[in-house]
C-alpha cells in the first residue's frame, strides 16, 4: 500500500471576537473559557484516534496560540515546537478592525461590507497612521513588514508563501498540526481543494487532508 502523508488544520476556538460579533483580524483578542475547552476536547478526539505531532505552526495572535496549547495538552504534546507565523495572521480588516459587524454596516452600509469582504481584489479602508489600532500593531511588530488593510487575494499570497516554503517542503517528513483562522484556512482549503467556495469553518474543528508522495490531495474529512 502506496505510503500517504497527512496534516490537521484548526481553526481556533471560540473568541472574544466571535461572541461579540466584531472583525477582529490582527487584533489580539482572547479565546473564551468555553473556546479553551473545546479546543483542549478536539485534542482529546484527536489523541482517542492516534494522532501525533513533531510540530505546531499557528499565528501570532493569542486566540490561535492558547488553541495551539489546549489541543497539545490535551495529547501531551506540550513539548513539541510551536511555530508562531505572522503569514497565519488573520486577514487584517484595517478600519474595521475591532467593529461590532451590525455597526460597520450602518457606518459604511451593507452594500460596501460584503463589496470589501468577498471580492478577492477589494479591500476595507486602511487604518490611518494616527489610529491608536496602528500604533499598537508597529509596537507588537517591530521590525516586520505588514499590512495596514487586506483583499482576499493580499491574504492569498502569503498563506500560499507560508505552505510553499514552510510545509510542503516537511509534510513528507514531520507530522503538522497548523491551528490558524477562519479566512485563512478557507484560502488554503479552496486551493487544496482548487475551488472558491465562502462556506463556514467551526471553531475548534479538526480538518484532515491526506497527500500521496508526491504531495497530490487525495482526500480531506473533518473529525
Amino acid at each position: 500500500m502506496e505510503k500517504t502523508f497527512k496534516i490537521v488544520l484548526v481553526r481556533h476556538g471560540e473568541s472574544l471576537g466571535n461572541i461579540e460579533n466584531r472583525f477582529t483580524g490582527w487584533l489580539d483578542v482572547d479565546v473564551t473559557k468555553n473556546g479553551y475547552m473545546s479546543s483542549y476536547a478536539a485534542g482529546i478526539k484527536l489523541k482517542k484516534l492516534k494522532y501525533n505531532f513533531d510540530i505546531c505552526y499557528t499565528s501570532m495572535l493569542k486566540r490561535a496560540i492558547k488553541t495551539s496549547w489546549a489541543i497539545l495538552d490535551a495529547l501531551n504534546l506540550s513539548h513539541i515546537k510551536i511555530i508562531k507565523d505572522i503569514n497565519l495572521n488573520e486577514r487584517h480588516y484595517g478600519e474595521l478592525s475591532g467593529m461590532n459587524k451590525l455597526e460597520a454596516a450602518i457606518r459604511y452600509g451593507s452594500k460596501n461590507i460584503n463589496y470589501w469582504l468577498n471580492k478577492y481584489d477589494k479591500k476595507p479602508p486602511s487604518l490611518k497612521e494616527s489610529d491608536i489600532r496602528l500604533k499598537r500593531l508597529k509596537k507588537k511588530y517591530k521590525n516586520k513588514n505588514f499590512p495596514n488593510t487586506e483583499s482576499l487575494d493580499d491574504v492569498l499570497i502569503r498563506i500560499l508563501k507560508f505552505w510553499n516554503e514552510k510545509i510542503k517542503k516537511k509534510i513528507n517528513k514531520k507530522k503538522i498540526i497548523i491551528v490558524a483562522h477562519s479566512n485563512i484556512l478557507k484560502i488554503l482549503i479552496n486551493y487544496l481543494d482548487n475551488k472558491k467556495e465562502k462556506g463556514f469553518l467551526e471553531n475548534s474543528k479538526p480538518i484532515i487532508y491526506e497527500f500521496d508522495k508526491n504531495l497530490n490531495k487525495i482526500k480531506s474529512y473533518n473529525i
